[in-house]
Parts: C-alpha cells; sequence; structure tokens
C-alpha cells in the first residue's frame, strides 16, 4: 500500500533548506565556490566530501544522500552538460533533459541550502516510453490520445497495482449510489472493524466517529486511506466489488491484505497462493476475528501472491467509468491541473509494485489515459517511472495543440 500519497510523491527530489552554522574554514579548504562551481563539483564525483556542506545541512542530509541523488539523475537523465544560473536558482541540462536546482552557501563557501526540482526530459513519447518498457522486471504501459493508442505495451496483462485497485471500490460505490443503495450524505459510523494500517488517517480516528459516503470516497482516493477503502467495500459489499474486477475474486480488504503479509503469515500466504476461490474465501473467513497486525510486523519482503492483480486496459475502462467522480480530482498525481481542464487519478505502490494512472481533458473537451504499472521482485526506483511518465504527459499536452 501507498506509505505516502502522491501530494507527497510530487516533492521526493530532495528539499533541504537549512541555516548553516558558522564554522572556521580547516587550513586546506578551497576557496569559497561559487553556486555554479558548487552544482558542478557535485556532479563531478565529489557530492560525498563531508567538507563541501555546513554541519547544520549534514545533520538533515548525509553526503551519501546527496550523492546518490545526483547518481540517480545522471542515470535517468545523462551527464551534466551546463548550468544556466539565474536569480531564483539554476537551470541544469543534461544530456537527456533539464533540471531546476536552487543552492545556497554560507560564509565559508559549503552547501547550506539545496533542492532539485522535477526533471523535464526532452523525448518524444515513444523514446519515454522505451524507457518504461526497459525497466527491470514486468511492465504494462498505455498510453490513449483522443482514443487512439499511442503506446500499447502488454496493456492486457494483469499486474499488481496496490492501491490502484481502489478505483474497483470507487466504481462498485458509484454504481451503489445509482442503485440508491447508498447516498454520497449518507452519514455512517466508523466500525472498529473496518479498521486498518497506514496509508490515510481514519485508522486513528476514535470507533463511532459519524462521515459520510463522500467524505470515505475522497479519503480512499485522494491520500489512498485504507480505513475508509474497508469501510466502502463493507459498504456496498465485496460481491458488488468482485462483479466490478472479477480476476480478484475474492476481492481483499486492506485489512486482510496486511494480515497475509505479517511475518508469522507465510504458511497463509502459501495456502492464497495454491488455493482456489473457495479455500482463499476460507481463510479469509479464518481471519474475520484476527486482531490487526502490527506495521512492524509486516514482511518487508515482495509479496505478489498478495495483491490485485488488474491489467492497464482495465484501469483505463474503471477511470473512464469514474473520472467524473469528485475524488478522482483532489489529488492530480504527476499531472499539472493548471495545463488540462481535467485531471483523474490514482496510483499504487509498495515493495516490488508501483502503478499510476491518469486520465486527463484538455481546454477542447479530448480525453486521454495514461496507465504504468510497474511489477520487480526488487525493490523500484520510482524516480525511474515517475520521470518518464510525466514526460508522457507533457508530450501529450503538446500532441493536441
Amino acid at each position: 500500500m501507498e506509505a505516502t500519497s502522491m501530494r507527497s510523491i510530487r516533492l521526493l527530489p530532495i528539499l533541504a533548506s537549512l541555516c548553516a552554522a558558522c564554522l572556521l574554514v580547516p587550513a586546506h579548504a578551497e576557496v569559497a565556490p561559487t553556486p555554479a562551481a558548487a552544482i558542478e563539483a557535485l556532479f563531478n564525483g565529489r557530492a560525498s566530501e563531508p567538507q563541501r556542506y555546513a554541519s547544520a545541512f549534514r545533520e538533515q542530509v548525509s553526503p551519501q544522500q546527496v550523492a546518490e541523488i545526483v547518481a540517480g539523475m545522471e542515470r535517468r537523465l545523462g551527464g551534466l552538460k551546463s548550468i544556466d544560473t539565474r536569480r531564483s536558482g539554476a537551470l541544469l541540462h543534461f544530456e537527456r533533459g533539464r533540471v531546476p536546482a536552487r543552492i545556497a552557501l554560507d560564509a565559508e563557501g559549503r552547501i547550506s541550502q539545496l533542492w532539485f526540482g522535477v526533471a523535464e526530459l526532452d523525448d518524444d513519447i515513444d523514446t519515454l516510453a522505451g524507457l518504461i518498457q526497459a525497466l527491470p522486471g514486468d511492465t504494462a504501459l498505455l498510453v490513449v490520445a483522443d482514443g487512439e493508442p499511442l503506446v500499447s505495451h502488454n496493456a492486457q496483462a494483469p499486474l499488481a497495482v496496490g492501491s490502484a485497485a481502489k478505483l474497483s471500490v470507487l466504481r462498485a460505490l458509484a454504481l451503489a449510489i445509482e442503485e440508491q443503495r447508498l447516498a454520497w450524505d449518507q452519514v455512517v459510523t466508523l466500525d472498529p472493524g473496518w479498521r486498518s494500517l497506514p496509508s490515510g488517517q481514519l485508522q486513528e480516528w476514535p470507533a463511532g466517529t459519524p462521515v459520510t459516503v463522500a467524505t470515505l470516497a475522497h479519503l480512499m482516493i485522494a491520500i489512498s486511506d485504507n480505513t475508509a477503502t474497508d469501510a466502502l467495500i463493507h459498504l456496498v459489499g465485496r460481491d458488488a466489488v468482485e462483479a466490478i474486477s472479477p480476476r480478484n475474486v475474492p476481492f481483499l480488504t486492506t485489512r486482510e491484505l496486511f494480515s497475509l503479509k505479517a511475518d508469522d503469515a507465510a504458511g497463509l500466504r502459501e495456502r492464497w497462493r495454491e488455493g482456489d476461490i473457495d479455500a482463499r474465501r476460507e481463510i479469509l473467513a479464518s481471519l474475520r476475528d484476527a486482531p490487526l497486525p502490527a506495521v512492524d510486523s509486516l514482511s518487508p519482503d515482495v509479496t505478489h501472491e498478495i495483491e490485485w492483480f488488474i491489467s492497464a486496459e482495465e484501469l483505463c475502462e474503471l477511470l473512464d467509468a469514474t473520472h467524473g467522480s469528485p475524488s478522482l480530482s483532489i489529488n492530480p498525481g504527476l499531472a499539472d491541473p493548471a495545463q488540462w481542464q481535467q485531471v483523474a487519478y490514482k496510483g499504487g505502490s509498495e515493495p516490488g509494485v508501483l502503478n499510476l494512472s491518469t486520465r486527463l481533458v484538455a481546454a477542447d473537451g479530448r480525453s486521454h489515459c495514461v496507465i504504468a504499472s510497474w511489477n520487480d521482485d526488487a525493490a523500484l526506483d520510482q524516480q525511474a517511472l515517475f520521470d518518464p511518465y510525466r514526460g508522457i504527459i507533457e508530450r501529450l499536452k503538446g500532441e493536441l495543440k
């Protein structure tokens, strides 16, 4: 499940803004560099040198962390070619794109503030798609512009998608409201049996707190609140969600998923992997009265067998069916909402799983869908997917002019 919302993911290029302590310059110190020279040194293999940073900066961000960030940019963007300085900071030009940056030096020329912004890739859609397809493990990518597929790579393959499966819950909820079984302004009280683990907020709220169905939907989609998700699965009925996503029968609540991912649940995971639908329902019945596992009891290993599996084409269809829901417009993911008439977004992530699903409507009313899923048996470098995915959205904007 998502450890952070996409709103925080958009800030992941590291921001470290600190006041520098005054230190004496050692006898062997270099002449204080200019901001551009200080940045250039970081990309010349010197980012890990402690003497380059003010002590207050090092207390928050280690030189090794900066070196890893620098190395990651070079892997994705190629070598640094030039630096344009400007009043607000600098623009770093790489072989395959640009990154805005800001830096401040203390009186001794040490870095006291350092920020790298979102990368802008120069590549066209096909090249950006190739970067995603070349990622290790299994990937799926679907790019649709005004109803025409521009890219379709493994688009029919069901991959693990994490919290993007909550689109199935949102669709089942919308149908329940159309059938007048539920209403957006209906008030329900939080049941302790709905309580799950983060991400989210509701797991901290007192049992019995009154909330509306619309609030549950907003929290489920905008911040991927797992307790809100389980509340809605119980309210609409598991069978209603399974009708939307029949491949995922029985459709797991997030609480059940966490219970199956606990360190001491290896045997249950094996039974789940080998069992048919009836056997899996028996496993879930056995968990009904089990306590919620602690966060630190969850297995750190990739456990793809306990997941929701949905294809890129199916996710695009779910976004088409639900895009009018206000819940989908609260968190725009990696798209800039100022550039589009409408952005509908949901993503998902956990160890070895990453999904980004976005539906966009241009100013002229034409709609587009960008779905990317990535599964691997190792930890994922999320930025390796974020950069080309964001670039595809930027190129789509140009395609429609």
